[in-house]
């Protein structure tokens, strides 16, 4: 599973996390999000959005729970 395809799994809520998740699914559909393998990544594309450091922190837990699910080697 990548991480695009684990963000596709999460339901949006009336939440910030669940304000990302809405936008992530809008960009995935757009085909704008990137498909990363690294936290790293994820951080930087986040940093060129201008992410704050909130949805930053929450992305981060996000990315956390992908990688406590399984991420294919």
């Amino acid at each position: 599973m990548t991480f695009t395809e684990f963000l596709q799994t999460r339901n949006v809520t009336d939440s910030p996390r669940g304000a990302f998740i809405a936008e992530a699914k809008t960009l995935i559909n757009a085909g704008v999000f990137p498909q990363v393998n690294a936290w790293p990544e994820l951080y930087r594309f986040l940093i060129r959005r201008h992410a704050s450091t909130e949805t930053i922190s929450l992305v981060r837990q996000l990315w956390r729970k992908f990688e406590s699910v399984g991420v294919p080697a």
